[in-house]
């Protein structure tokens, strides 16, 4: 996994990481730049490259395409590991309570339905809470 101080993706590996999430099963490079406007095939050969180096993402296996065999990757994390570890890592590096208290107090000023996100949050408290 990639160090903790080094966790942050840049807007292009963000990008790619948001497409392999979204589809949900490995996709050839050259599938990628299909689902992005503005995304070609040598910007995602690159990103892709540093991401296997980063251990976002996986070769999944080597598929048949076209002529050629080609490599599909899979992402190595969730979206929400992804998160959790950029807030944590790029927002909260210290572990400063107060700073992650205004950090939740930001997001349930700017949830569209603030009641929802407060029952979906008590819920999973309770959950968690030791008994």
């Amino acid at each position: 996994m990639a160090d903790k101080k080094d966790f942050a993706l840049s807007k292009r590996e963000l990008d790619v990481m948001n497409i392999l999430w979204a589809e949900g099963k490995p996709l050839i490079a050259s599938e990628i730049p299909k689902r992005k406007q503005g995304l070609s095939i040598n910007t995602v050969q690159v990103v892709l490259k540093k991401l296997l180096k980063r251990d976002f993402i996986k070769v999944a296996d080597i598929v048949q395409s076209g002529t050629v065999l080609s490599r599909s990757y899979a992402p190595v994390i969730t979206p929400e590991e992804y998160a959790v570890n950029f807030v944590t890592s790029e927002v909260f590096p210290f572990g400063k309570s107060g700073m992650k208290a205004r950090f939740l107090n930001a997001l349930f000023d700017s949830a569209e339905n603030d009641g929802e996100l407060i029952d979906e949050l008590e819920r999973y408290i309770q959950e968690k809470r030791p008994r």
